[in-house]
Parts: structure tokens; sequence; C-alpha cells
């Protein structure tokens, strides 16, 4: 193994990898030049095979170099986008440009699922979403999509060959697993594989989080996104708020979160590290702050490997909203490497009407108010805690706590997605029956 100090023998294959990072960026920040964008895109893809090349003349450093390498190629001979990416670099150097053009795609989003029609057409049509609104049915489900739905409106890059890939969202894949081989690579030479960097946060995650690429190459897409409103026809934009915390900040709210709750901040997490526990013991503290306050907010945690890597709250002003805020979510899941969320905040419940199958929880007669922390992870069943509200006058109390392992959680939908799960049945059956809520 190296000295920290000492230059990594790899330092050529780290510098092009990182080359391949900001012609990536600089195709994204292209993304509306037609020739600005060619030009990076398309020099991103040919950096992306001198990787390999750069690697191979370091054969000599590398122990059994031609069996380990022998590995990867056959990965990579199967695998349809790094094939794809050979042979785009074989014809924009001997043949010329790649046909890539730019479309529109238009979809309507009235669900936690990407069930919504679509389409997509070149960029110039830009009455393709009038059209699509118009095929909505004048019936039970387009009544929902009609009050519920957003219109979101994209523009996407497309090469012929590739149809059913975004042209820069393919080469940040491709990236990833150069990222992967490059620190095998490392490891193949004894070498510290390094943790891949956020640049914009400095915290470092394992490589194989997000398949190897960057936090900065997932979710680009909302950058040239707009979401309409379909009940108004207003484009729909959320503000962000991030606060930063000092570790001063939190030694003076202890005191106070004591005082006022009986709730000590090194108890919210559970000891054991595990997620089910964190779980519970965040539903406790949710418990006690409800009970003072007689309310609680929306709140989502991201955790890795038992430690919670992220939080935020969730204000939707609509029903709708929360389609595009768990979608957002779901980019930060991915983002983080984050393998379990938590949502815990107050929420409907109601019986399946069969004969309103759109009916949400919080339109029903039957609906009785609940504060819920339900926690899904990338493999496991999900997990759910709730409690009754009981209100009388200005005085609320809760029910005793009841647990629940499976169900339906339709509200993860885009997080399951994201890691790559089949959505369970028995969530398609529930349907929005399963996600009620105080929006």
């Amino acid at each position: 193994m190296t000295n920290k100090h000492e230059r990594c023998p790899l330092a050529a294959v780290d510098q092009r990898l990182e080359d391949l990072h900001r012609q990536w960026h600089q195709a994204e920040a292209a993304y509306f030049d037609p020739d600005a964008f060619r030009v990076a895109i398309q020099t991103a893809i040919q950096t992306l095979r001198t990787v390999t090349f750069i690697l191979q003349s370091n054969k000599a450093i590398i122990p059994n170099f031609d069996c380990w390498y022998e590995d990867w190629q056959e990965k990579f001979r199967v695998d349809p986008l790094m094939t794809w990416m050979k042979d785009a670099r074989n014809k924009i150097e001997k043949q010329g440009d790649l046909e890539a053009k730019s479309f529109v795609r238009a979809e309507i989003i009235a669900s936690y699922l990407n069930e919504g029609p679509k389409v997509e057409v070149p960029a110039k049509l830009w009455d393709a979403p009038i059209q699509l609104v118009k095929s909505i049915p004048a019936d039970a489900m387009g009544a929902h999509v009609r009050k519920n739905g957003v219109v979101r409106i994209q523009r996407r890059w497309i090469e012929n060959t590739l149809p059913e890939h975004e042209l820069l969202d393919a080469v940040a894949t491709a990236y990833g697993r150069l990222s992967e081989l490059v620190a095998d690579a490392h490891a193949q030479v004894g070498l510290p594989t390094g943790p891949i960097v956020n640049k914009e946060t400095g915290e470092e995650y394992p490589p194989d989080l997000r398949a190897g690429r960057l936090p900065c190459m997932i979710g680009h897409a909302d950058a040239r996104t707009q979401d309409v409103w379909l009940a108004t026809d207003i484009p729909i934009e959320f503000e962000v708020v991030e606060k930063k915390v000092k570790v001063s900040d939190l030694k003076e709210a202890g005191p106070r979160l004591e005082k006022r709750y009986d709730v000590r901040a090194n108890e919210m997490y559970a000891e054991s590290g595990k997620t089910a526990d964190h779980l519970r013991t965040l539903f406790a503290t949710a418990r006690k702050m409800f009970e003072k306050d007689g309310y609680h907010i929306t709140i989502a945690f991201l955790l890795r490997d038992g430690k919670p890597v992220h939080f935020r709250e969730l204000r939707p002003g609509e029903h709708g909203h929360k389609y595009l805020m768990m979608r957002s979510l779901a980019h930060q899941v991915v983002s983080l490497g984050a393998d379990a969320a938590i949502i815990m905040g107050e929420t409907w419940s109601a019986p399946a009407d069969p004969n309103k199958p759109y009916q949400r929880a919080a339109d029903s007669p039957d609906r009785s108010e609940l504060l819920v922390a339900t926690l899904v992870t990338r493999t496991g069943e999900p997990v759910q805690l709730s409690a009754k509200i009981q209100r009388e006058g200005k005085l609320v109390k809760l029910d005793p706590t009841e647990e629940e392992v499976g169900g339906a959680h339709f509200l993860f939908a885009p997080i399951y997605e994201a890691w790559g799960r089949d959505i369970p049945d028995d969530w398609m059956k529930m349907g929005e029956m399963a996600a009620g809520d105080k929006v």
C-alpha cells in the first residue's frame, strides 16, 4: 500500500476519469445550445474510451492483469449500453457526428407510479402537451387527474440508435461503470479504492452505492423540467430551504428540547443502529411532541447502514404536490446511497370504497386521524407504527401505538423504483387509499 503522500500509480487513469466528469458537466451546461451540446457530449463519449486505453497502458503494475481485465471486458461486452458507447466513439472518430435530436417529453403525473400517459415528439412541436391534456377521459379517473395531476414537460436529447436512453444520463451511467472498473483496478494493485466524494459538501460515500456515479450526476433532469398544475394551468415551483446547523446550536437546543418535551437528543436514535429500532425511538419522540403541541409536521428521514444521512420537512400545498416531492426524495435516496427511508407525520386513514376507487382517505366520511411513521428499506419488509388521534375540543391524546409489518404503502413507490425493487401487487390493488394524508 502506498504512503498517502506518494503519487498514486494509477493517477493517470484517475485524472482521465475526472476529465470525463468535467466534460459531462460541460455537456449539462450546454443542454439548450445544440452545437455546444453536440461537441461536449461527443468529447465525453470519446474520453470514456480513453479511460480503458490508459488503464491498459498501465497493465505492468496491475497483478494478473490479463485474467482480471478479461472479466471486465466480458462484463462490458454483454452490456448493451457500454457496447453502444464503444460503437459511438468509433462512429464519431471515423464517420462523423452522432444523430442526436432534441425532443420534448410530456407526461401526466397523477400517481406515485410512473403510469401516466406520455408523448415524446421533436422539440419544435410544443403543442404536444396540449394534445396530451385533451386525451384525459371524462370519467372518475379523469376527474382525479384534472384535480390532482401535473403535466411534466421535459427537454431530452436522444440518439437515433439509443432511443431508450436520454443521452446525458446514458453517459453518466457509463461513467459509473467505468468508475467501478477503476476502483477495482486500485483494489487489484492493493491500493485503497477511495470513496466517492460529493465536491459540493465534501461528504464521502463508498463507490458501490450509486453504481459508481457521483451525486451531481443524479437527478439532473430537474433542471430541464417544467411542471404545470392541471387544475390551474400554473407552473409549479417548490421552494427548497436548506439550513446548516452548528454543533453549538444543537447544544443550546438540547436543554430546551428536554424541558418542553422530556426528550433527550441522544435518545432519538436507537443505540442498536438497526433501522426498525430507529423507527421506534423516533416515533416515541414524535408521540411526546404531538401530545405537547397537538400537531406534528411531516418529516422524511433517510438512512444508510443504520445511520441518518439526511432529513427534510415536507410541506405540500396540494395533494398532487406529493407526487413530485416523493420523486424528488427518490433522487435524494439514490444520490446519498440511502438504504432506508422513514416518513413520519399526521395522516388520514379510511376503508377502501369499491364504488369510489379514486376517493382519497381525506375525503372519506369514514376517515380516522392517525400519527404514523413508516419505514421502507432496500431489501426488507416495510414497518409502520401508528397511533389513533383522539380530539375533544382543544384536548388531544393518542391511543396506544400499533405496529404492522408489511402492508401497502403506495407513497413510497418512487423510492422502491429508485432502488430497483418491484412494486408489490398489494400496493397496486390498494392504490390511492394507501396514501391517505392531511393535504
